[in-house]
């Protein structure tokens, strides 16, 4: 298949990138690199998704990688996956050898699934500060991603269409009846998630969408209710309230300064420990936290804020005082979007800082007892199977970009992966499709359609 036909499928099939925001493949993957990897990494602790993927979809990731690399030219295609997963890698190395695809095998700390973590890890580049991997001639590609790549090329072959996205797989646990992964339809109830796995446990739960470092938290049932699983919705972890992780996302951000003016010891720290100044970004994350303590972070040294990841490390695994660095630079990062000042420093690659990486590399069960997670480390998820809604309520954005728009009305009767949602002219988006057969309720920022 030639370049421009795969990425024709892959538009058409609304593929996104589903290990982090959802940008768009079909605009990600027009592009001429000498490398590709696959991330098998499953970054976060308590998810088990990508394994589950891994393990079940080997074949259509090698077909997807082999395809990919086609397209762009890439000479080496890898997969990254941690040692610890010895019970799938033999299979997984054998089946992916027959499309070109080699295993690069990795230790277990975190964030080795971060894209930028993961090209230095792999290729020994690092991403330049506020760029992407395609500035080192690299694709970064989430098995998820890839699986459904292999499936629209599967329904390509079969019947000359490529198979849309329409569901998602996703890990339950925590504090839940009977933790497992399941398959949703796009626009699944995420309570309806939950009771698939036996509910919620704590009289007053707290929910994690995501991971327990990056995801959002949201309370209470009440507040799950309105939540949705999307084409990027990689976990829902069940907590009690009151739990460390719930207190640090909801405290108040005046209290949070406060803390910063009155308690930051300067330590560095956040700064030694940070993933991204371990790759040479000049990012000083203490500097952050002085401006923002003296209410001065819009100068250049909270501009550095726009550097971040987000990945918590500093917050979760490094500070020594309880600070909350993560929260202050997503503050200091909205408000200089809000008021479209941009990072103007440096963003050339400082090597000398790299030389201690191998030894600030963060383990996973080590910040698993930071965070207050480790007695959940060890619980099983076994598939619990397809959960089937009577209604789902589709998100007409979901992903990196411009919300789709509708191309059905109230009282539509759909099938399974009819398309509902387009990309509006000269804007970036994705597709979106149904993900059941049945009537439309409703069109609005979201599709909500009765099952029949």
């Amino acid at each position: 298949m030639d370049k421009n036909s795969f990425i024709e499928l892959i538009k058409a099939a609304g593929i996104v990138g589903e290990g982090g925001a959802g940008f768009p493949a079909h605009v990600k993957y027009n592009a001429d690199v000498d490398t590709i990897i696959a991330n098998g990494c499953e970054c976060e602790p308590l998810l088990h998704t990508d394994h589950f993927i891994m393990k079940n979809d080997a074949s259509r990731i090698g077909r997807a990688m082999q395809a990919l690399g086609q397209a762009v030219g890439a000479s080496r295609l890898l997969l990254a996956i941690k040692k610890k997963h010895s019970d799938i890698i033999p299979a997984l190395g054998t089946e992916l050898s027959g499309y070109g695809v080699d295993l690069f095998l990795m230790e277990d700390f975190y964030p080795a699934g971060d894209e930028q973590i993961l090209v230095r890890e792999v290729t020994g580049r690092s991403v330049p500060p506020l760029g992407i991997p395609l500035a080192v001639s690299t694709i970064v590609a989430n098995v998820g991603t890839l699986a459904h790549v292999g499936a629209a090329l599967e329904g390509k072959s079969q019947d000359g269409k490529p198979a849309p996205i329409t569901d998602k797989i996703l890990t339950i646990t925590g504090e839940v009846g009977t933790p497992g992964v399941v398959r949703a339809p796009l626009g699944t109830s995420m309570v309806d998630c939950l009771e698939k796995c036996g509910g919620a446990l704590p009289a007053s739960p707290v929910f994690i969408i995501g991971g327990p470092m990056m995801g959002r938290v949201v309370e209470g049932l009440d507040g799950l209710a309105s939540e949705t699983v999307t084409k990027t919705t990689g976990g829902l972890i069940v907590l009690p309230a009151g739990h460390y992780l719930h207190r640090n996302a909801t405290l108040p951000l005046e209290v949070v300064r406060r803390r910063a003016a009155s308690a930051c010891i300067q330590c560095r720290a956040c700064s030694d420990i940070c993933p991204r100044g371990l790759i040479g970004h000049p990012l000083q994350t203490h500097t952050i936290m002085r401006a923002f303590a003296a209410g001065n972070e819009l100068s250049e040294a909270g501009a550095k804020a726009m550097i971040c990841s987000e990945c918590g490390a500093c917050e979760h695994y490094a500070c020594p005082m309880g600070m909350a660095p993560r929260r202050i630079n997503q503050a200091i990062k909205r408000e200089l979007r809000a008021q479209s000042i941009a990072y103007e420093g440096s963003k050339e690659i400082v090597e000398e800082k790299t030389a201690f990486r191998d030894y600030r590399k963060i383990p996973v069960p080590r910040l698993a007892g930071r965070i207050g997670i480790s007695h959940y480390m060890s619980l099983e998820t076994p598939f619990k199977g397809d959960i089937t809604p009577a209604e789902v309520n589709i998100s007409l954005r979901q992903h990196i970009g411009a919300p789709s728009q509708p191309v059905v009305a109230v009282g539509d009767t759909v099938a399974k992966g009819d398309l509902i949602g387009a990309i509006p002219e000269k804007a970036l988006g994705a597709q979106i499709h149904a993900s059941v057969g049945g009537k439309v309720l409703e069109v609005g920022s979201h599709v909500r359609i009765a099952v029949q």
